[in-house]
């Protein structure tokens, strides 16, 4: 059965211990099992960080801060979780679309960053047949989709306890998370026993729930797990989780440091260099656009006092400031006062265009800093932007970036200084292989290996634990 690692009778006993060891111990063995992937993500929606991250949600999103005030006040044995449950059966239902027909892999999005980078991976093999997976709200509509939340309500007594601890131990979002790799876990696993035509699972994140909970699905099932990631990683969070797929498409070689130097990395690796065309940095004489490309914890007032200072130095040059994508962490910019018609707002429009249409570009701690170097813009890194930790990503250790103060009238020419020192392109190189790269090659190595893994069984199920004996841990 599809559903025995969670028996009741194996939960019980061991569900109460902690992984106090983290997410290290686990990743001495090649591949995903539940345990790990409740490990992760535990680590991951626990740490301060993401604290901060559902803080700046709750602040900033009027319906997310109504549910945690509400699941607060619910009582702990019984209705939270039910609350949690409920939201494990939302999770299952709200993946689809399931089709017939044979696929040589199942593949899964939840976020636009994510599909693109699984459009990236479906290009190198186009005859591959893909079961193409997302995580919307309009497959809850989805007649269909009745089958699947029976089936998953029928699993509440085997899985109770376990939610009982989760209530006890986390508060709303890192319970809910938790509860959601269950869920994804075992949904995939009901997929996967019943698509034995399906070898393999393709991931664009290696630390949401519903990654993992299908990786760990995966693996458990014999099939392989093929990881891309959709962002640059970052060198200097509190937690970086490992890659345990048995294949890694990465942007470059400093992504793979980064995960053996924090966590693991076991899988083997091909280079497919960051998304969309590498250009040559471009310089102009005069600076007539200053982009400012945001995060989530944007701070508006210095954004404010920037926005003031660039108008001193450059009183006729356009500013445009890029929202953070993300809705949720949508940041009120009421107190702006954007009445000056060269200062222009916006969010989701396409972002090379926007890259494009800059001279030089002031992030904070954002990977699209990445994306702007790789367009052939400068970036000036302005780490008190935002209130995340200096140099979160590392792009200022490795010397990827310039970091500034604050704004100088003389930015472009120091911008131009940094970016033109000799070794600048192969620190460059090594976040982006296909910086300066042949194209043609380098996605000709990516599919060959991409290829080996999709048509194959995995052949490292005897390395991982029996899943029937699996222990939970909250």
């Amino acid at each position: 059965m599809a559903f025995d690692a969670v028996k009741k009778h194996e939960m019980l006993s061991e569900v109460q211990e902690q992984f106090a060891s983290g997410i290290g111990d686990r990743t001495k063995r090649k591949g995903y099992d539940l345990r790990t992937a409740l490990a992760i993500v535990r680590e991951v929606e626990t740490s301060a960080g993401r604290t901060a991250v559902y803080e700046e949600i709750k602040k900033k999103n009027a319906l997310y801060r109504l549910v945690d005030m509400l699941y607060a006040r619910a009582g702990k044995r019984l209705v939270q979780p039910i609350l949690l449950f409920v939201y494990m059966v939302k999770c299952v239902v709200a993946l689809g679309p399931v089709r017939t027909g044979d696929a040589d892999a199942a593949t899964l999005h939840n976020f636009p960053n994510e599909e693109k980078t699984i459009d990236r991976i479906a290009s190198l093999v186009p005859d591959a047949r893909l079961l193409r997976l997302s995580i919307a709200r309009k497959h809850l509509l989805d007649f269909r989709q009745l089958a699947i939340a029976l089936k998953m309500i029928g699993t509440i007594k085997d899985i109770w306890p376990f939610l009982r601890v989760l209530a006890r131990r986390h508060s709303f979002m890192p319970s809910a998370r938790l509860a959601s790799a269950l869920a994804y876990y075992i949904r995939f696993s009901w997929l996967f026993a019943k698509r034995p035509d399906i070898k393999a699972a393709i991931i664009a994140s290696n630390y949401s729930p519903e990654a993992v909970g299908m990786a760990a699905a995966a693996h458990r099932m014999d099939r392989r797990v093929i990881y891309s990631n959709h962002a640059p990683v970052p060198a200097n969070v509190e937690v970086v989780p490992p890659v345990l797929a048995d294949c890694a498409l990465v942007y470059g070689d400093r992504t793979i440091q980064i995960y053996k130097r924090r966590s693991a990395c076991t899988a083997e690796v091909a280079l497919i260099g960051q998304p969309g065309t590498a250009r040559d940095m471009k310089w102009n004489e005069n600076v007539q656009t200053v982009g400012i490309f945001l995060t989530s914890g944007t701070k508006i007032d210095v954004l404010k006092s920037l926005i003031a200072t660039i108008r001193v130095d450059l009183p006729q040059t356009r500013i445009l400031i890029r929202q953070h994508p993300v809705t949720l962490l949508k940041t009120d910019f009421a107190g702006l006062a954007l009445n000056d018609d060269k200062v222009e707002l916006t969010i989701g429009n396409p972002l090379d265009d926007e890259i494009a249409a800059c001279d030089l570009v002031i992030c904070g701690n954002s990977g699209v800093a990445m994306n702007v170097l790789s367009g052939g813009r400068p970036v000036a890194y302005l780490s008190s932007l935002d209130g995340i930790k200096f140099d979160a990503n590392g792009f200022v250790e490795s010397r990827l970036v310039f970091s500034m103060p604050w704004w100088s009238e003389d930015i472009y020419s120091r911008l131009k200084a940094f970016y033109s020192h000799p070794g600048w392109i192969e620190v460059m190189q090594s976040y982006d292989a296909s910086y300066g790269a042949d194209l043609d090659e380098l996605k000709a190595q990516a599919a060959k290996v991409l290829e080996r893994h999709l048509r194959a069984r995995a052949t490292g199920a005897e390395q991982m634990p029996d899943s029937s004996k699996v222990k939970l841990v909250a």
